[in-house]
């Protein structure tokens, strides 16, 4: 109780008068929390829209069952399921995804959904339209749209009687186009993507798939136990009965590493904020060490003092985190509205999320406010062990206190060396949350930090004598002494600027080499002119197979010098695991000097000439632990025949973490027999415009809309643009942290200036004018500032390989080459130079004046 009333009656008024200075530690503790608070609530709230519209789509049944082999069910299949005893309600489902025209007549794409109504209502009711009467559900020739669809036609509810939606769609083997009309019926409640619902039979017709269906979900009658009946049944063969999967945890699988790595950056600013903290503590102490000297003679323990420092660093983390919280839940909510679901996160695109409190929101609010906290009391920690160890007798006298002490010599190089080693480790295993998180580099880069900042005080000196050669002067001696003295204190004063430079040159020379990689991927991915490709989707939301009378009319059009074919779909590799991703197969003609690939090719294995020669993703060596030169077996279908391969190298792929192969498209259609095409590349005549051999290509078509072409320079562009758009958040904390490190330095001088006002003072009465001594705090604030520059600069390039040959692989399984963006590069160090020097000869005119010369007296 007694230190609350030092913290009233000692503390507040002389924190009251350094208003400005308080308010910029508040505010870098806030700005921290709420960044980090704000990525994780719109993460949170993309995932949670993603679980509860996937628990909307698949309902809640106890089992599915479906084909083993990944291929269709049977109609009898559904019958015979539905006749087993213990079965409450088997309800059917096909999906597909079918063409619809929106209110400006632009194609577009939705998820058609046919079920028997009369069974979907038991396992089902969140995806039910809201039906007038229940015979309204068996109409055949009635659709009824989610909330999304009826916007993009431009309708909405009470609809209008006899509207009618036309949809295409494409038949699974051949590609040829269906289309049909329905009626519009009642609105389905559910929210997420463009979305339909239509009876079985009509969804059938609609797909060209009579008699087939994709799954069918199943509810147990009460009291049964769900693994005894499951193992009780005698199935067909290749069925298969499961639970259903967790889409909501299969996602954050996905997008485990996205949203660590984000929320790490989104740190950046608090630990940034931490140094600055810690200058204004430590300008605080410093201006009042007459006061604290005083209060320590008059009785106040040294304990004492220290937990009244500490308080006051526990009254700016509260502040500061309560404000960060608050402002945190801002941030997020103007996030779902400018940026809606697109938060990096493919998967839950055309979702609105929305932010809601709720109790289960207080862990992590608790989190990150403790996170505040705990930042605070530990940059309070320093300055208050200084108050707790000063001399009161000398500091009375004038004889000043020093801040702490100097590190060891070796403390930096083995700092550094440490995070050397621990980039070099693997990500863990173990535990399953953990995996895959590069755990091992994250420490590598902080105590990389921890050493480039113990490293300045021998990079002072070492530059010191690097200045020997000039001419001595007054200022030059003062300056050269006074580094050499108080070369520890340089490591304080940098913390927050050295800090903020190197991981802002670190994320510089990231993004920069991320993009000029991706720039070549795609030059080398898309070395055609033009693509072209059908608009409409086939079964699994593939791209629907092109008809091989366009292909033949395209060739025989004159249109095109060249084009080459290219078939994509899934397929199944040996040694992967049931719950990943299938790769996708993309088999086409291949020339292996044009490939990404991401190191050297492999010959066969011995005595294995015959085998298949495939090129696998970085991602999928990663998760299936192949190398090249190894052998593997391909199948259409898990119990399907195999085709004996060998691994002939590895390329990149920007495009999917899920994991990717590239084989000789004769190899795929000797093998699998089939003859169907997804997409064509397609090269024109040397001067010809791509714009009009487009238009003139779609006119081949029997329906123009069912083509999508595209030329390379608007991929590129595309694709750069969506990496800009991607990265854009990176810029703006690389903002907030160099700022907060700027005004750490400002702060932090003003410390050493404060107390150096006796020393000044001295110099005035010894004849140095005002101009020497601002000229004298200009050459140590060039010095400082320069040495500072050059070790963020360093170090940045450093933290930058750790970030591109450790952090990337392990958590998105691509690799990139390093290019270094010289010009930005040098912009940023000098803007941070020249900000620096500024900074510390602005604080530093404030000690200067009659109060340094009235300083002196204060010693008697």
């Amino acid at each position: 109780m007694r230190l609350f009333v030092w913290l009233r009656a000692l503390s507040w008024p002389a924190l009251r008068h350094q208003a400005g200075r308080q308010a910029l530690a508040v505010l870098a503790i806030a700005l921290g929390v709420a960044l980090s608070y704000g990525v994780h609530l719109l993460n949170g709230a993309a995932l949670a829209e993603f679980g509860s519209a996937a628990a909307s789509l698949n309902g809640q049944p106890d089992l599915v069952l479906r084909s083993q082999a990944g291929t269709s069910l049977r109609d009898a299949d559904y019958a015979a399921v539905a006749n087993l005893d213990g079965v409450d309600h088997a309800s059917p489902v096909l999906q597909g995804q079918a063409q619809a025209l929106d209110a400006q007549g632009h194609p577009f794409n939705l998820t058609v959904l046919g079920l028997d109504l009369l069974q979907a209502g038991a396992i089902q009711p969140d995806l039910l339209p809201r039906l007038a009467s229940p015979l309204d559900g068996l109409d055949p020739g009635r659709i009824h749209l989610n909330a999304a669809a009826l916007r993009r036609l431009g309708l909405s509810e009470p609809m209008p009687q006899g509207q009618v939606l036309r949809l295409r769609a494409a038949a699974p083997d051949s590609g040829a186009v269906q289309s049909l009309s329905f009626q519009l019926g009642a609105a389905c409640p559910d929210g997420g993507p463009p979305r339909a619902i239509l009876d079985i039979a009509a969804a059938q017709a609609l797909f060209g798939r009579l008699g087939q269906l994709d799954r069918v979900d199943l509810r147990l009658a009460p009291g049964l136990s769900l693994e005894e009946w499951r193992a009780a049944q005698r199935l067909g063969p290749g069925l298969t009965l499961r639970p259903p999967p967790d889409e909501g945890a299969r996602l954050g699988r996905l997008t485990q590493a996205y949203r660590v790595n984000l929320g790490v950056l989104s740190l950046m600013a608090l630990f940034t904020g931490s140094f600055l903290v810690f200058a204004v503590l430590s300008l605080s102490v410093a201006q009042r060490l007459p006061q604290w000297a005083l209060l320590g003679v008059l009785g106040m323990s040294a304990r004492e003092r220290m937990a009244l420092v500490l308080m006051e660093g526990l009254a700016l983390g509260l502040l500061g985190s309560a404000l960060g919280l608050l402002l945190g839940w801002q941030l997020a909510r103007l996030g779902l509205q400018l940026l809606g679901s697109d938060l990096g996160l493919a998967a839950v695109s055309g979702m609105r999320p929305t932010l809601r409190f709720s109790a289960e929101q207080l862990p992590a609010a608790a989190v990150f406010g403790g996170l505040g906290l705990a930042v605070s009391l530990l940059s309070a920690w320093f300055p208050a062990r200084s108050v707790q160890g000063m001399p009161v007798a000398q500091v009375l006298k004038g004889l000043g206190q020093r801040l702490g002490g100097g590190a060891p010599v070796w403390l930096g190089p083995g700092l550094l060396a440490l995070g050397g080693l621990l980039a070099l480790l693997p990500s863990p295993t173990w535990p399953a949350w953990l995996a895959g998180v590069p755990v091992a580099a994250y420490a590598a880069m902080l105590a990389m930090l921890a050493g480039g900042m113990a490293c300045v005080p021998l990079l002072l000196r070492l530059s010191l004598r690097a200045l020997a050669w000039l001419r001595p002067s007054a200022g030059l001696l003062l300056m050269r002494e006074r580094a050499r003295d108080q070369a520890g204190e340089a490591s304080r004063a940098l913390a927050g600027v050295l800090v903020a430079l190197s991981l802002s040159v670190a994320m510089l020379v990231m993004v920069g080499s991320f993009r000029d990689s991706l720039s070549q991927w795609l030059s080398q991915m898309l070395p055609a002119d033009l693509y072209l490709r059908s608009a409409l989707r086939g079964e699994g939301g593939h791209q629907a197979p092109l008809p091989p009378e366009l292909i033949e009319a395209v060739r025989q059009s004159g249109q095109v010098q060249r084009l080459s074919l290219q078939r994509s779909r899934d397929v199944w590799i040996d040694g992967l695991a049931p719950e990943q991703e299938l790769p996708a197969l993309q088999a086409r003609e291949l020339r292996e000097q044009d490939l990404p690939l991401a190191g050297p090719l492999a010959a066969p294995p011995a005595g294995s000439q015959d085998l298949t020669p495939i090129y696998i993703s970085e991602a999928l060596r990663d998760s299936l632990r192949l190398q090249p030169g190894q052998r593997s077996q391909l199948r259409l279908s898990p119990q399907g025949p195999a085709l004996p391969v060998f691994v002939r190298g590895v390329w990149r792929d920007y495009a999917r973490q899920s994991g990717a192969l590239l084989m000789p498209l004769a190899a795929y259609q000797a093998w699998s027999g089939d003859r169907r095409i997804t997409e064509l590349y397609l090269w024109l005549p040397p001067g010809a415009d791509a714009s009009s051999r487009s238009e003139a290509l779609r006119a081949l078509a029997a329906a123009p809309q069912d083509l999508e072409i595209a030329a390379v320079g608007e991929l590129r562009s595309l694709s750069l643009q969506i990496f800009d758009r991607s990265f854009a958040v990176t810029v703006w904390l690389q903002a907030v942290a160099l700022a907060i490190g700027l005004f750490g330095i400002a702060a932090a001088q003003s410390a050493q200036a404060l107390a150096r006002r006796r020393e000044f003072g001295l110099l005035l009465h010894l004849g140095f004018r005002r101009a020497d001594v601002l000229r004298l705090l200009g050459l140590e604030s060039l010095l400082l500032c320069g040495v500072g520059a050059l070790a963020g600069l360093g170090l940045g390039l450093g933290l930058s390989a750790v970030l591109i040959w450790v952090v990337n692989p392990q958590s998105f399984h691509w690799s990139m080459d390093m290019s270094l963006p010289i010009a930005r590069l040098a912009a940023l160090v000098a803007a941070v130079f020249v900000a620096g020097v500024l900074a510390a000869v602005l604080a530093g005119r404030q000690a200067i004046g009659q109060q340094a010369v009235q300083a002196v007296k204060e010693d008697w």
